[in-house]
């Protein structure tokens, strides 16, 4: 395990009690978060869990983020959706999130829809797609919660593919958000992968349909070659995904360097012991 800082504990009422974390899981796809994430909440059972795809306070991965106008236009074209998307709707300032993929509906046209209102994939203008994440960050003041990919994953890509920042760039915008955060409440743990390669080898071929097809794999290459840094840099194929998940860990590693020691651990993707991960807090 790498240290990249355990919050002690506190007193109260003359004994030691720890104090509640805010928990980010993070790695590559593949490297087991889902499964980490599961094993944490067992352990924390008076943790609230974000999942990807939840209405997090903090990221909005496969939610919609919607004006008032936007929402209640949604209404009216899905309207045999409407009741679903009410229920699951949320409203945070003059914004509406629809957490739609939390919604099963066999009507694709659904997700197509609400897919257009995602802050992500170009969608926002860097600067918008930037005061949105660091404003819900700021805005942020809660403890004792699990988040999956909240931290890097999203985010990062869409700086990287998306708003093509530098990594200098990237690195500026992650110390100004760790500025916002109550390091002495914040653990990130980091799934690594040994093996880059394989690790995307065997998620390339078990993420499959009924039929074979490694509909995982084909996504992510249509999703990288497309972005405009990929089309820029033409990355392509297995060793274009290779790279850039490279690249990616490389950001990472520098951004955890700029928080206190024994906030961020690196951790051997489905290789650890539990016991003593769990040492960590």
């Amino acid at each position: 395990m790498k240290t990249y800082c355990t919050r002690s504990h506190v007193l109260r009422g003359g004994r030691m009690m720890a104090e509640p974390y805010n928990i980010f899981i993070e790695g590559i796809p593949g490297s087991g978060k889902s499964t980490l994430l599961d094993t944490l909440s067992r352990h924390f059972t008076d943790y609230r869990v974000y999942r990807e795809g939840d209405i997090s306070p903090v990221e909005l991965a496969w939610c919609a983020y919607m004006s008032e106008d936007a929402y209640r236009q949604s209404l009216l074209d899905l309207a045999d959706m409407r009741g679903e998307v009410e229920r699951n709707t949320i409203k945070e300032g003059v914004q509406y999130i629809v957490p739609y993929t939390k919604i099963k509906t066999g009507n694709f046209h659904f997700y197509e829809y609400m897919e257009k209102f995602e802050i992500y994939g170009g969608r926002k203008d860097p600067s918008e797609f930037r005061e949105i994440i660091l404003r819900r960050f700021r805005d942020f003041h809660s403890n004792g919660n699990v988040f999956e990919c909240s931290f890097f994953q999203n985010i990062i890509e869409e700086l990287m593919l998306y708003a093509m920042f530098s990594d200098q760039q990237i690195i500026d915008f992650y110390r100004e958000l760790a500025a916002l955060l109550d390091l002495s409440a914040f653990k990130l743990i980091r799934l690594v992968s040994p093996d880059i390669r394989q690790c995307i080898q065997t998620i390339k071929e078990e993420r499959v349909n009924p039929e074979g097809e490694e509909v995982w794999y084909l996504m992510m290459i249509d999703y990288l070659s497309r972005s405009p840094y990929g089309a820029a840099h033409q990355i392509q194929g297995f060793e274009g995904m290779v790279s850039h998940f490279k690249r990616r860990i490389a950001l990472e590693s520098e951004v955890m360097k700029l928080l206190p020691a024994g906030c961020c651990f690196d951790i051997e993707s489905k290789h650890y012991d539990t016991a003593d991960l769990l040492r960590i807090f």
